[in-house]
């Protein structure tokens, strides 16, 4: 395999190798803002030092006043176009670093030649200590750069004192003393020493954070959520570059009894593995899983482009039957497979569809979180929860999850049922102050017929097939999520919901 691979390559799919060579995205995007605002600031004093020297509040003689009039003028320029590079889209952040780099050495330049000059006309003095100084230094805690890279243009910059005094006196424009151009060697010395110091520490640190926000081949963008015990985090692959979810779970946040904790790392590991053993398209797609150099769980899933149905209802409002019963069918085709293994999801909830862009379709639904996921015939290994337990999310749990009894397909089809209910109606089938009161309405009382709760018109052969789904006895639901998805399929008065209808809605309704 080793020689199959290029050794570059091989080097890159080591997370610590990685981090050695590459700052985190998040840091240089930061660096690119204090970029523009450094050069803001400096357009602006630059500005302002041209209209004082426009003026003429201070008595120069003509020369001295065009040295300056021209530095000030350049160093608008300098700065303002840094400005605009680091404003624009097209130009990529490494892009920005390299172009501040360069405005840095020009900018030194300019410096080293003006200000001596300037200086010389109006005392008669070459002045050898300027602001390529502090200058370079800033420049060294803004810009992250490796470190040779850092020393080479630190010394550059620091170069153009010594030389822009030589310039000058080798033209005749100035009189240079020894001791100035020693001053200029020793002042550019200590700056180089101090940007090259403050350079290392502020690369160490980039590095450091790329190496903690980096797990497997990811690398770790930005925080998406955060759990009681993990974190969803953005993220790409390092090689393919490929946009990726990393679900994380952190040891430090791993609480209670030995027991729980235990239990907590084998709902992950379990979600990861039932997960990759799911093949249907409105299921969310696995990518990898494992252990990262600092002991934290992961596992890397698709990115998904949209909203969960739970955003979705709170942004938009209710959902029209025909466009209900096209995401359900979508459902149905994920927990149908799991079905058919043997596995009920147990946590089907609004907040666990998610509703996406996939590939040129919209409207197209994922179910997401199997980390509940049970075999529907008990197993010695694995029993992940404890026998009488309530085990889900309390406004979708079928009575038979409340008493912490068997569940079975009827148990994910009851919480879809209130999936559809809420979707229609735009509330719960149950609404209470208290979970447990909650978990008495799913485990004893009838739900009040959607048509009575729904502020539109639903056929009747949908309520009928939904309050089916919220029945209290399993056996009267659906048989499983296949003879659901038939059962909906024959529920609507209208033509069903259609691509084309999709597209239009979300020409209509882009975001709000």
């Amino acid at each position: 395999m080793a020689r199959l691979i290029p050794a570059r390559l091989l080097a890159a799919l080591r997370p610590n190798e990685t981090a050695r060579q590459e700052l985190p995205g998040e840091m240089i995007r930061e660096s690119r803002h204090r970029v523009r605002v450094a050069a803001a600031l400096g357009a602006m004093a630059y500005t302002a030092f041209l209209i004082f020297e426009a003026s003429g509040v201070v008595a120069s003689n003509a020369l001295e006043h065009r040295i300056d009039l021209t530095h000030d003028v350049l160093g608008v320029g300098i700065c303002s176009s840094l400005l605009a590079i680091a404003s624009l889209r097209a130009v990529s952040d490494r892009g920005v670093l390299f172009a501040a780099l360069s405005a840095e050495w020009i900018l030194s330049t300019v410096i080293s030649i003006a200000v001596p000059w300037a200086s010389f006309e109006r005392t008669g003095h070459a002045q050898s200590l300027t602001w390529v100084v502090p200058i370079l230094i800033l420049f060294a805690l803004l810009v992250p750069v490796p470190p040779r890279r850092a020393l080479m243009i630190s010394i550059l910059c620091a170069a153009t004192m010594p030389i822009g005094l030589a310039f000058l006196a080798f033209g005749g424009r100035v009189v240079v003393h020894a001791s100035e151009y020693w001053a200029s060697l020793l002042t550019g010395s200590i700056a180089v020493a101090i940007a090259s110091s403050a350079s290392r520490t502020v690369y160490r640190a980039g590095r450091q954070i790329a190496a903690a926000q980096t797990v497997g081949s990811y690398e770790l963008l930005e925080r998406l959520g955060e759990g009681g015990m993990g974190e969803v985090w953005k993220a790409r692959h390092l090689l393919l570059a490929r946009p990726a979810a990393v679900k994380l779970i952190l040891p430090e946040r791993l609480q209670g009894a030995q027991e729980q904790r235990e239990s907590a790392v084998s709902r992950f590991t379990r979600e990861a593995q039932v997960t990759a053993g799911l093949r249907s398209p409105h299921t969310v797609e696995l990518f990898d899983f494992g252990v990262s150099g600092d002991g934290a769980l992961y596992y890397a899933m698709e990115l998904l482009d949209g909203l969960t149905l739970q955003h979705f209802v709170y942004r938009y409002g209710p959902v029209e039957p025909r466009r209900a019963v096209h995401w359900l069918q979508q459902a149905c085709h994920s927990l149908g497979e799991a079905h058919a293994q043997a596995l009920t999801h147990r946590d089907i909830k609004p907040a666990n569809l998610f509703l996406c862009r996939y590939g040129r379709d919209v409207d197209f639904l994922k179910v997401l979180d199997f980390g509940l996921t049970k075999p529907t015939v008990p197993q010695p290994d694995q029993g992940l929860t404890t026998p009488g337990i309530a085990v889900g999310t309390p406004g979708y749990m079928a009575p038979e999850q409340v008493f912490g009894l068997q569940t079975s397909p009827a148990t994910d089809l009851y919480a879809l049922g209130c999936v559809a209910y809420w979707l229609l109606a735009g509330v719960k089938p149950f609404e209470a102050d208290s979970g447990g009161e909650l978990l008495r309405l799913h485990a004893q009382e009838s739900p009040p017929r959607l048509s009575l709760k729904a502020a539109q018109s639903i056929p009747p052969r949908l309520e009928s097939v939904i309050m089916a789904c919220l029945s209290k006895d399993p056996a009267a639901r659906p048989r499983d999520a296949d003879a659901l998805s038939h059962e909906l399929s024959r529920s609507l008065d209208d033509a069903p919901w259609t691509s084309a209808d999709a597209q239009s809605w979300w020409q209509s309704y882009p975001s709000k």
